[in-house]
């Protein structure tokens, strides 16, 4: 005995599966875009490690920033600046830079997360991740990084 599948459902699944094809066409079409890059960023008195300290403008890349210091810290994408922090007016470094994880989102054990694609290329020295509270920078609370 057997049995002949009704042309109504040849046709359903017809439109089921140009369905999926066109759904997974769609999920391809962002195929281009980068992914997004994982940065472990680590605070501590008075230094700061990264997983990585050479980046691709266009790359959307996501920090993860931990603070495995006793006091509270903060991170700054920044340029570097020509004059130490203690000249500086803290209102002109806040607008200088690019991105900020403030003091108060990165207590003594705290981790919090920042996404940030750079722009433009940067060489070696012209930018870098510092801390500009008070005393932190001067006692070394910064690393240069590079914008490829």
């Amino acid at each position: 005995m057997s049995k002949t599948i009704s042309p109504k459902y040849l046709l359903i699944a017809a439109v089921f599966v140009v369905s999926a094809l066109a759904l997974t066409a769609c999920g391809s079409a962002g195929a281009n875009t980068p992914d997004v890059v994982e940065v472990q960023v680590t605070l501590t008195e008075f230094a700061f490690e990264s997983s990585i300290t050479t980046f691709e403008v266009g790359v959307p890349y996501r920090f993860v920033i931990t603070n495995k210091g006793a006091i509270p810290h903060e991170l700054m994408i920044i340029p570097k600046l020509d004059k130490s922090a203690s000249d500086a007016d803290m209102e002109a470094i806040d607008e200088l830079a690019l991105a900020v994880v403030e003091e108060d989102e990165l207590p003594a054990g705290a981790t919090a997360t920042l996404d940030y694609t750079f722009t433009e290329p940067a060489d070696s020295g012209k930018l870098e991740f510092a801390c500009y509270l008070p005393g932190h920078y001067e006692s070394g609370m910064y690393l240069p990084i590079t914008v490829r």
